[in-house]
């Protein structure tokens, strides 16, 4: 399914031969821009690449895999990449410094993993990568677990709202730790989150991502790009 939103995967590549191919994908107009960091293995992973583009037309996530492949001497199977999803920037950002703060606010992250950095990134020419790691980091202020966090320590409501904060969600929070059944009403929460992880389950079985804005609430749901 063609489409020009950002998009991510996880590369296998040599770091030479995907650089070049990238670039040429750039060069060509079908890409305007692309982003990846190096990670070690870990948890018997091994060594890879988190690679997001920015496509300049409509692209077939498919066809980028074509392109991709890396075809290694005495390899009976190529080298490359892993099915393609849609992305959000911040997300991806936050995950691929592996900053500790994102973690924590994700239950599928359970283990510390490797710290990364902004000199970790490699990145086509042009593209503007402090400033958007940078938004990355400024939209932890605003989410669900920062608020929680700001608000125990006694921060004043008004103070959140006034740096960005959306006003409906801050006043849900407070309302919500302000509550004697705020015990109650975790549980509930709980719960809810339990029913949308398998929700999230049974999409992607079906071929289907769900993306849940933590703020808005707004739901999300795209078909995964699945190789065949």
């Amino acid at each position: 399914m063609a489409t020009q939103r950002p998009i991510s995967t996880i590369s296998y590549n040599s770091e030479s031969f995907l650089v070049e191919k990238l670039n040429a994908l750039v060069s060509a107009h079908t890409l305007q821009s692309y982003v990846y960091i190096k990670h070690t293995g870990e948890d018997g992973d091994k060594d890879h690449i988190h690679l997001l583009v920015f496509p300049n037309k409509r692209i077939d996530p498919m066809d980028l895999s074509d392109h991709l492949k890396e075809f290694v001497q005495g390899s009976a199977k190529p080298l490359g990449v892993l099915n393609w999803h849609t992305s959000k920037e911040s997300d991806w950002f936050l995950y691929a410094i592996h900053n500790a703060d994102y973690l924590a606010s994700h239950s599928e992250f359970e283990k510390e993993k490797i710290p990364y950095c902004e000199d970790d990134f490699v990145y086509s020419e042009g593209f503007l990568l402090h400033e958007s790691l940078a938004r990355a980091l400024a939209s932890l202020k605003h989410s669900t677990a920062s608020i929680v966090q700001s608000l125990r320590s006694g921060v004043d409501p008004v103070s959140l709202i006034e740096v960005g904060s959306n006003p409906f969600l801050v006043n849900n929070v407070f309302r919500l730790l302000s509550s004697s059944d705020f015990s109650d009403l975790k549980h509930q929460v709980d719960f809810y989150r339990s029913v949308v992880n398998q929700m999230n389950e049974l999409f992607f079985r079906l071929g289907y991502e769900v993306n849940i804005d933590s703020i808005t609430g707004k739901v999300d749901i795209f078909r995964r790009y699945v190789d065949e």
